[in-house]
């Protein structure tokens, strides 16, 4: 009996000794978060503010990693390489989740699905057209008119071939019967500064990233491709309310992480996300932000990566876009 009862506690110590990180609560190390877009536009307004409020709720420190390039693609690429122990996040976006795999010309070194884990979609965009303050547009229909006047002579900026801002500004363009010109840039901070320097006319963009130069003066807005319209900007009118009823376009920012990664991690990023997103203040300064709270499921993220896909597609056909 003894020496059933040694040889017992001698199994459990050699188990406790073989596995103390299994035995430890994740998180127990800090988390980076990797954006693949430049620091100052919606992505890294919105992954900065998640990784304040995740490192009190994880009670690890956060930071956000600036990768950028390729629409995210980098950025995604470097998180479905990275140890899947939770430790490595992506923000996830409607572009590299849903556009890139359906985008002719683009090239992934890793597959998307298989390699990357949903977490939880975190928020869609206020998205709107804005147009410099240099221009003389007031509305849609002014820019129409002029459109229809004068082919390929106005200017729309982008954060690059591809990218969602050039999917919802050739969505409408193809409804308008219109032409205009595409001006890609890496990001949509540079392509803000040409507008507003009145070198570029305008921008199908997000309401974040643009907001403090709409009022400021310096650009203006005229629609928003999302519904409904922003209560920051009341008066401003949707795209679908101006004479093109069939119009909707958004965008979304969500968490993944490398396949692999452990359930307990993802569902506590997920659960830490939805108790955040709860929260009337937060809510409430997400909205006066631009940006459109969602919160949900793992499944439910999964199934509006299949959607979305499903309807850029379309679009992108219907378009010829093609990444360079």
């Amino acid at each position: 009996m003894r020496k059933l009862l040694k040889r017992a506690v001698l199994l459990l110590l050699l188990g406790v000794a073989a596995t103390p990180a299994c035995a430890q609560v994740w998180p127990t190390q800090p988390i980076m978060l990797v954006n693949g877009f430049p620091p100052g536009g919606g992505a890294d307004i919105l992954a900065r503010l998640v990784a304040g409020r995740l490192t009190e709720a994880l009670g690890q420190p956060m930071s956000v990693d600036n990768r950028t390039g390729a629409n995210g693609l980098i950025a995604a690429a470097n998180v479905a390489a990275a140890r899947p122990d939770g430790y490595t996040l992506l923000l996830q976006t409607m572009s590299i989740a849903a556009t890139s795999p359906v985008m002719p010309g683009v090239t992934l070194t890793f597959d998307l699905d298989r390699d990357l884990a949903q977490i939880v979609i975190i928020a869609a965009l206020d998205n709107l057209l804005y147009v410099s303050a240099h221009r003389p547009f007031r509305t849609l229909q002014d820019v129409v008119a002029h459109a229809r006047a004068h082919p390929d002579q106005l200017t729309y900026g982008s954060s690059g071939v591809g990218s969602s801002y050039q999917l919802w500004a050739a969505q409408f363009t193809a409804m308008a019967g219109i032409r205009m010109l595409h001006v890609p840039f890496r990001g949509g901070p540079p392509a803000i500064a040409e507008i507003i320097a009145g070198r570029v006319d305008m921008m199908f963009g997000n309401l974040a990233e643009i907001l403090p130069h709409i009022r400021a003066g310096t650009v203006r807005a005229i629609a928003f491709t999302s519904t409904p319209p922003s209560p920051v900007l009341p008066g401003v009118p949707t795209i679908a309310a101006s004479g093109w009823p069939d119009y909707a376009a958004e965008n979304w920012f969500g968490l993944a992480a490398p396949a692999g990664t452990p359930r307990a991690a993802i569902q506590r990023l997920n659960g830490a996300v939805n108790a955040m997103l709860a929260e009337p203040g937060m809510r409430e300064r997400l909205v006066s932000m631009g940006y459109q709270p969602r919160g949900g499921t793992t499944a439910e993220m999964e199934r509006s990566i299949i959607a979305d896909r499903a309807r850029w597609k379309t679009v992108i056909e219907a378009n010829g876009i093609r990444a360079e």
